[in-house]
């Protein structure tokens, strides 16, 4: 008989998907094999920091980061090689998309002109010592203007994303598109797969956190009056496959969002808290996972949780967190300087 049974197809587990059929040919493809299935870690990682980008946060694990960070002395990133593919792509894609939508002369924000002929680019231009010091940094061409154009050199400059801060959240935004009305329409793009679009998995949820974050702090602290938002996602492969999100801006979706930032914020606060006193109550207190039902829905990190096997024991977790700071002492003062650089 025949097999009327649909193939699995490959399962996500702890450590990454399982190793994939070898299509080598030569000594060529069987390097290429080693090389994706590379992974190195940075001491370069990014410090914890309170951003839409980030949520849904985890105080457990901003906990831990910062208890193994005042140890060793620097915040650990583990790279792959597809993570570092992706990344490079989207950077690339977004920088590409922000610079062509900026001539159709509805996108407000800050521009840079990049022409190295013209006085203002030169100005706009960061300068560094042997050292990677900056000595002269790049000034803005133009601010908070549709106007995409060098006032100077009439060429057309380079978007630079919006920067929002409001008691201690930060971050940039893709895309603020000004509406004839004088309101403002909110976007955030997301590169991704083919299959992705296709899923009917999107939008995500932890994205219909951030970008609605990013509205509610530019109407509360900016008093930008929003009219919507949108995420597009596109094709790593093919920009003219996207899929676009979009939805009114609401009182519904402003109250909700005030109190989501609220919860971020004390989640943030929770394992600051816990790095402070060393005691990971707090942190396991605010933790987002109740169930292993409700990780799988609402956060699914794209790196699986590495406390993912103790999550939901109380007695395997505060195991897994005491031993956490054995492995990883640290003095006070070495922890005072994290704590000092924590805005929160």
């Amino acid at each position: 008989m025949f097999n009327t049974r649909m193939p699995k197809k490959p399962r996500f587990v702890k450590g990454g998907f399982p190793p994939r059929k070898s299509k080598a040919k030569s000594i060529v493809g069987r390097l290429y094999d080693k090389a994706m299935e590379n992974t190195y870690s940075t001491l370069e990682g990014r410090k914890p920091e309170y951003r839409p980008s980030a949520f849904p946060l985890c105080s457990v694990l901003l906990y831990r980061k910062m208890v193994k960070g005042a140890s060793v002395g620097y915040f650990e990133e583990k790279r792959s090689a597809a993570g570092d593919y992706f990344t490079s792509i989207g950077t690339q894609a977004h920088e590409n998309i922000q610079f062509h939508m900026g001539f159709s002369g509805k996108i407000f924000g800050d521009w840079k002109c990049r022409n190295m002929k013209c006085s203002k680019g030169l100005k706009g231009r960061t300068l560094f010592d042997k050292e990677g010091n900056v000595v002269h940094k790049g000034r803005l061409t133009s601010r908070n203007t549709t106007v995409h154009k060098c006032p100077k050199c009439d060429r057309a400059m380079e978007y630079v994303e919006k920067e929002i801060r409001y008691k201690g959240l930060k971050g940039h935004i893709d895309c603020i598109v000004k509406l004839d009305n004088g309101m403002f329409w909110v976007a955030d793009y997301k590169t991704c797969t083919k299959n992705k679009l296709d899923s009917n998995k999107l939008p995500e949820r932890a994205h219909l956190k951030q970008l609605p974050a990013y509205c509610w702090v530019l109407q509360k602290k900016y008093k930008m009056k929003i009219a919507g938002f949108s995420l597009l996602y596109f094709s790593r492969d093919n920009p003219f496959n996207y899929l676009e999100h979009a939805e009114d801006w609401t009182e519904e979706w402003n109250d909700k969002c005030g109190r989501m930032i609220a919860q971020e914020r004390a989640k943030f606060k929770a394992g600051v808290d816990s790095f402070i006193s060393m005691d990971h109550t707090e942190a396991v207190k605010n933790k987002p996972c109740t169930s292993l039902a409700f990780y799988k829905k609402e956060i699914a990190f794209y790196t699986e949780c590495p406390l993912l096997d103790v999550c939901f024991d109380k007695k395997k977790l505060d195991a897994s967190l005491t031993q956490h700071v054995i492995e990883f002492p640290s003095k006070a003062k070495d922890r005072k300087l994290i704590i000092e650089a924590i805005n929160i």
